[in-house]
């Protein structure tokens, strides 16, 4: 029986890329830590940097990717890698991005703020959120590779 990485928001973690390199992430929204568990295999994070090294940047930022619709600095993807140890927890420190903290999100027009229902957005406002897609792994490689 394998043992399972414990991981709460805040921690850091690398992601091991396709071409070799790494990224340095910061774990800011567990979807299991929700009342009721809607979210509980999937988890939000930020990236720091992507490179070859494997030390948390003293200066914590988030990076930023580019989607069809413009820039975006949290990806959602499944737990499986992260939790299994895949992706390693090497520390853990304070969300620098308030809005991180209180990450609210749309999926489907449902309102969630730390995945808690809060209301249903009307269709005008889905813009003015962010939305979960959630990334498949490679998807997440392909967004990193854009540093």
């Amino acid at each position: 029986m394998s043992l399972k990485q414990v991981v709460n928001s805040g921690d850091y973690f690398i992601i091991p890329m396709s071409d070799g390199r790494q990224a340095i992430c910061q774990a800011v929204w567990i979807g299991k830590n929700s009342s009721g568990q809607t979210f509980k295999r999937v988890f939000a994070f930020c990236v720091l940097s992507v490179g070859n090294g494997k030390n948390i940047p003293e200066e914590v930022s988030y990076l930023s990717f580019q989607e069809y619709d413009g820039p975006f600095k949290v990806i959602f993807t499944a737990v499986d890698k992260l939790f299994s140890g895949e992706w390693p927890v090497i520390g853990s420190g304070p969300i620098v991005d308030q809005k991180m903290v209180n990450l609210e999100f749309h999926m489907a027009g449902d309102l969630y703020v730390c995945g808690e229902f809060l209301k249903v957005l009307p269709g005008e406002k889905y813009k003015d959120y962010l939305e979960m897609a959630v990334a498949g792994y490679v998807l997440v490689d392909r967004y990193l590779k854009q540093h």
